[in-house]
């Protein structure tokens, strides 16, 4: 059961992963003391971005009390990488067979498509790793739909290369240039010989909105649809043998839930990404995880009673537990 469960889990990781409309602003009710026990009487339908989803996991074991663990997916990895995510023990199936049912049956459907079942009314809340796109607004726009996002835990944007090559550290300007086709050799930004082949990510995917806000800042990225690579795993798969690629995703996802021998995180600006350096704010694409309601969600329910108990400090507990850097 737990190598199924290990091979469903790296099928999900292998599928395609503020304005008018959004609300930051809320003023959390008092929560009872019994809260953890209501949440578990009526978990909320929950969705998310497929790097929110150990966190996830994490939470619901703890809302459940089921005990859980890291688990090590190398069985089913692909090249040279592994998937890794939280789950619950393995004697958990025996000693809470109904609370482990409950926690499986949670599933992320990835960044868009997690925004777009929330406009939808199809979940109830969700944990995403950036805010809504242009796009997922206007959808809601046209539903009516006003989100409420709130940050709930701290992350970062990084920038991947293959472990050969001798480039470990660039500029915001030079990955611009970079992807802007300006640059288009490594000899360019101090590295060997060689022409640059810069991924990209798929349209809406949150790694690739965060690109466009974070480094790109409105500047048009190069148009090469064949250098596209799909899925959360995408970048991973094309670094691991292209010594001359460059691609990114983000830390928790790079750092916790993939890692490779051979695709390395370089630093930004002089800066590397490590918890340390997203806590304080001084690696330069430091970004935050978000949990997302719709505003219209009932004052009672155990949706925005689950979203106000992450806020708190026993929450932001469970937050640093499942591995991500909590709020300040």
């Amino acid at each position: 059961m737990k190598k199924l469960l290990l091979f469903v889990f790296l099928l999900v990781l292998l599928l395609p992963g503020c304005g008018p409309g959004v609300t930051e602003d809320i003023t959390p009710a008092a929560l009872p003391d019994d809260v953890l026990e209501l949440i578990a009487a009526d978990y909320p339908r929950v969705d998310g971005s497929t790097s929110a989803y150990p966190l996830q996991m994490h939470i619901a074991c703890t809302v459940y009390g089921v005990p859980c663990e890291w688990w090590d997916s190398s069985p089913f990895s692909l090249f040279d990488v592994t998937t890794r995510g939280i789950f619950p023990e393995e004697d958990a199936w025996e000693d809470m067979p109904e609370e482990v049912e409950k926690i499986y049956n949670i599933h992320h459907n990835g960044t868009n498509g997690s925004y777009m079942n929330l406009i939808k009314g199809d979940t109830d809340v969700i944990l995403v790793a950036r805010l809504p796109s242009d796009d997922e607004i206007k959808s809601a726009q046209l539903r009516g739909v006003t989100l409420n996002v709130q940050p709930v835990a701290l992350d970062a944007f990084v920038i991947l290369v293959n472990v050969e090559n001798a480039v470990d550290d660039l500029s915001l300007d030079n990955i611009r240039d970079i992807y802007t086709g300006e640059v288009t050799l490594w000899s360019g930004v101090g590295g060997g010989d060689g022409e640059i082949q810069p991924y990209q990510r798929d349209r809406n995917s949150g790694s690739q909105e965060l690109m466009e806000k974070l480094v790109m800042k409105g500047t048009p990225m190069i148009d090469a649809p064949d250098m596209i690579v799909e899925g959360m795993m995408g970048p991973f798969n094309a670094l691991s043998s292209d010594t001359l690629g460059i691609g990114y995703s983000v830390y928790f996802y790079a750092e916790h839930m993939f890692t490779s021998e051979t695709v390395v995180l370089i630093a930004v600006d002089g800066v590397a990404p490590t918890s340390e350096t997203i806590g304080k704010g001084t690696y330069p694409l430091t970004t935050e995880v978000y949990i997302v309601i719709r505003e219209d969600t009932p004052e009672n329910s155990t949706a925005r009673l689950f979203r106000d108990w992450l806020l708190t400090e026993v929450g932001q507990e469970v937050v640093a537990g499942s591995g991500y850097v909590p709020l300040p």
